[in-house]
């Protein structure tokens, strides 16, 4: 069985850049097929076995938005045998992005009646989370089934190492 883990995260804006144009110009490069970029964030388990996610994530290089070609920015590492044992840690990794593609984040009730969980569509295996930890708002009661399109970064990650035994956020 494949382990998954969706890295989901917010970004705060980086001030320097004058206009949107610049902006998305300058970050379109750092994450293009190809690139390396490093993460550093919280390993909570997700709703389904052996699935993952990362977070209160920081991103290097530091992004002007969290904004992606098709919506918000996504990483989705699929060989991840090396987080299991990290599920509760803060940690750092490095990988380089092999492939960018259009994807979704359904919004669906959560499994014991409480609030809204969020299943984020990846290659072969979906991810589902309460919508806080995949960073997204909370959408308003009957918009479960409603979908939002975003940005899916595949990442091969090169190294994965502990910066923390606790998951406190990082700020």
């Amino acid at each position: 069985m494949k382990t998954a883990i969706v890295l989901v995260f917010a970004i705060t804006a980086a001030a320097g850049m004058s206009s949107a144009a610049a902006q998305s110009q300058a970050d379109g490069k750092k994450y293009e097929k190809g690139s390396t970029v490093t993460l550093q964030g919280c390993v909570v388990a997700a709703e389904k076995k052996d699935t993952y996610v990362l977070t209160h994530v920081r991103e290097w290089p530091i992004a002007n938005s969290d904004m992606g070609k098709f919506g918000k920015r996504y990483y989705w590492i699929e060989k991840t045998d090396k987080m299991k044992a990290h599920a509760g840690h803060t940690i750092q990794l490095t990988g380089k992005i092999t492939d960018v593609e259009k994807s979704e984040i359904e919004f669906k009730a959560g499994e014991s009646g409480n609030g809204i969980n969020v299943e984020i569509e990846g290659p072969g295996r979906d991810v589902v989370t309460p919508a806080a930890n995949a960073t997204v708002a909370t959408p308003p009661a009957g918009h479960a089934g409603k979908e939002m399109p975003i940005t899916l970064l595949k990442l091969k990650i090169d190294d994965v190492k502990m910066t923390a035994a606790n998951c406190n956020p990082i700020m």
